[in-house]
């Protein structure tokens, strides 16, 4: 029996874990770009809300390309117009929560037609998706990506448009958001709750700064608040406290394996692969 358990819970653990990778991978290309992006956790929210309005199959294209474009709005606010990505990002994740429980009202508890899904082949899939990650950030757009977040002067010196490479980052990053906001829906959950994503974009901002943003090292790090999440829904049988206690155990090991990873590289050649300009607008006139 105790096999059989240890057996379930990994596998709720990995079905819970794909959709933070998925974001956490988008999150990983917006930071390397130098974009600090709170409102991804309202790009998956509004994503979600979409597909299970409009239903499988056509709420896929639908999500991608509503929560997409919506980050696109963020990036150009944040960069072209150089407003504070901390703020706007707050302001867009309050945006989307209340756009997508709006649109999403009269769908609230209806069951949507499900993909049946293992925890392994979706972990797998996802992980294929780091890798191809991985290997974007290695091509000459990647590149270009990477050295908006480091150095977007050089790279403006160089004729190479900052403003459009950050804009493409940010393309691939609400794309993957929006995936995650999908999966949740028809997958994970099989329903819509205004309760549905709470946390999860934001979990995925983290997750993205414990890997040092390394779409590779993203695919163990997901796996830390995914196993916590899993944990709660099982303690909740067994212990006499709150739920809602037991609810925020993942976000607060998150923070706790985040701070431990930020001391470490602080201390070591790591911090040499924080992006350097990261949450800071690039203003060309101010080009040194």
């Amino acid at each position: 029996m105790a096999v059989e358990q240890a057996v379930a819970l990994t596998s709720e653990a990995l079905r819970s874990a794909t959709p933070i990778l998925l974001a956490t991978l988008g999150a990983i290309v917006g930071q390397r770009a130098g974009v600090l992006n709170l409102a991804l956790e309202g790009v998956v929210y509004l994503s979600a809300a979409v597909a299970a309005v409009v239903g499988p199959p056509w709420g896929i294209p639908a999500a991608v390309v509503v929560g997409t474009l919506y980050n696109l709005l963020y990036y150009f606010l944040s960069n072209d117009l150089a407003m504070n990505q901390i703020l706007t990002g707050f302001a867009f994740t309050m945006v989307g929560y209340g756009v997508g429980s709006q649109i999403a009202k009269d769908v609230v508890g209806k069951p949507v037609e499900t993909y049946v899904v293992h925890g392994t082949e979706a972990y797998l899939a996802a992980a294929l998706v780091a890798a191809a990650v991985y290997f974007l950030l290695k091509s000459r757009l990647g590149l270009a990506i990477k050295a908006s977040g480091d150095d977007p002067a050089s790279l403006d010196l160089i004729g190479v448009d900052v403003y459009r490479v950050r804009k493409i980052a940010g393309a691939v990053e609400g794309l993957l958001a929006s995936v995650a906001g999908v999966y949740l829906v028809y997958v994970y959950y099989g329903s819509w709750s205004e309760q549905l994503v709470v946390g999860w974009g934001s979990l995925a901002v983290i997750t993205a700064m414990i890997s040092l943003w390394s779409p590779l090292i993203a695919v163990g790090a997901s796996i830390v608040p995914s196993v916590f999440m899993s944990l709660s829904y099982v303690l909740q049988r067994y212990l006499a406290v709150s739920p809602y206690l037991l609810n925020v155990t993942p976000y607060a090991v998150t923070i706790a394996v985040l701070a431990i990873v930020q001391t470490v590289a602080g201390r070591t050649r790591l911090k040499a692969g924080v992006p350097r300009w990261l949450a800071r607008p690039y203003i060309r006139e101010e080009r040194a």
